[in-house]
């Protein structure tokens, strides 16, 4: 995909004006608390260094404050990144399937709030956040949920999903296949939760419940700790790496 089209696609994305609506504020509020459990542990003497992926206009500030979190944003959109900046440290302008600007295990974590459904290779960030992050560094990543009620009966009608129905949307996840593919990536998976449950007599607004069933809620939110250092790439680049080690049909690991 060509770099215009992939901008105006991407577009939407980034809010600009736009204030995040009751859904998107749960979601963000979710990830900012494990990261805050995760500093929280970590019981550093110097700012918790985070980077946000695809970052709109930075809106993770308000959970986060300046004197713990030292927040760096990426963004394709040049009018986004210079929106984050007056809420970020830094924002870098990048494409967050290309390398990122960011050295070797420096970073304590990796916020991928609403971008993995968005980007062509989901590959490519997962192996620049297993670069990027400090030993247990933290990835918190929340993608639309393929196995949400809403969606299946969409599939049994006939009717296209609600979260492909967007060029911009190229992926959707069941919360098994985003297990699989972030332990593939090296990380340990230590909670997977979402953003709404509606079940009956029971309220999304107690956590237990968002996490207990999050298998079938609207957006999964998945924390998990850096286990090892790997790459990984799709199985079709296998003949370009004679020493890969296959991990399925699809995937292969790959030295780093």
């Amino acid at each position: 995909m060509s770099d215009p089209i992939k901008h105006e696609l991407y577009k939407q994305a980034w809010h600009g004006d736009k204030p995040y609506d009751d859904k998107e504020l749960v979601r963000l509020e979710l990830a900012c608390h494990s990261v805050r459990e995760h500093a929280a542990e970590l019981g550093l003497d110097r700012p918790y260094e985070l980077l946000d992926l695809g970052c709109g206009v930075g809106p993770l500030r308000p959970w986060l404050g300046p004197e713990e979190f030292r927040i760096t944003g990426l963004e394709l959109s040049a009018e986004a990144a210079e929106a984050a900046r007056a809420n970020y440290d830094a924002c870098e302008v990048c494409d967050v399937e290309s390398p990122w600007p960011i050295g070797p295990a420096s970073l304590d974590g990796v916020h991928a709030g609403a971008i993995l459904e968005h980007v062509i290779d989901w590959n490519a960030p997962l192996n620049h956040a297993n670069r990027c992050l400090r030993d247990a560094g933290l990835l918190v990543a929340a993608v639309p949920n393929l196995r949400h009620w809403k969606e299946i009966r969409k599939l049994i009608v006939g009717k296209q999903p609600h979260w492909i129905r967007s060029m911009a949307h190229l992926h959707a996840y069941t919360p098994r296949f985003l297990r699989e593919l972030v332990t593939m990536h090296g990380f340990e998976v230590t909670r997977m939760e979402a953003d709404m449950v509606k079940l009956p007599l029971l309220s999304d607004r107690w956590r237990w419940v968002r996490r207990v069933f999050a298998g079938i809620g609207s957006v999964l939110i998945l924390t998990a700790r850096l286990g090892r250092r790997v790459r990984v790439e799709d199985a079709a680049k296998a003949w370009q790496f004679p020493d890969h080690k296959r991990l399925g049909k699809r995937f292969i690991e790959v030295p780093s």
